[in-house]
């Protein structure tokens, strides 16, 4: 009895890691998975505006992180806060709360950090990374006062 349990308690320990490298590698194959999808949002702060407007009208997406944020606009400063999950060629908004039905905005091309894409409504929007930005403190009208001098 006591050789079956010292086999036990020298087995025990080498069937634990065993299990702990193959849970291991099962991470890591999902997180390279991950990795694939394309990030068009980092944390940071996004001027977007219509190719069809010809008026300084912009709204800024305020991201805290690639999934959740804020939105502003550059008239009165107001917007809703969205979540957002990202996708191969598409980015969902959930704009307002989680209750709010989803919104795809659908990626036409994302090249040097600019990003085009176009909602249900299909007008084209392009999006551009402000690098000096902070979006823990940024503010719509602060910013277009700024960019009016």
């Amino acid at each position: 009895m006591k050789k079956i349990k010292k086999l036990f308690v020298l087995i025990m320990p080498i069937l634990l890691i065993a299990g702990l490298s193959a849970g291991c590698s099962d991470i890591k194959n999902n997180s390279s998975q991950k990795s694939s999808v394309n990030v068009y949002f980092n944390r940071g702060v996004y001027k977007s505006y219509s190719s069809e407007e010809t008026q300084n009208k912009y709204d800024f997406y305020i991201f805290n992180d690639g999934n959740t944020g804020h939105t502003e606009d550059s008239e009165m400063g107001i917007g809703l806060p969205f979540s957002c999950i990202q996708e191969e060629n598409a980015v969902k908004f959930r704009f307002g709360g989680s209750e709010e039905p989803e919104e795809t905005l659908k990626i036409e091309s994302a090249q040097n950090e600019v990003i085009k894409g176009a909602f249900d409504d299909g007008k084209l929007l392009i999006f551009t990374p402000l690098k000096e930005e902070n979006p823990d403190n940024f503010d719509a009208l602060e910013y277009m006062k700024k960019s009016e001098k």
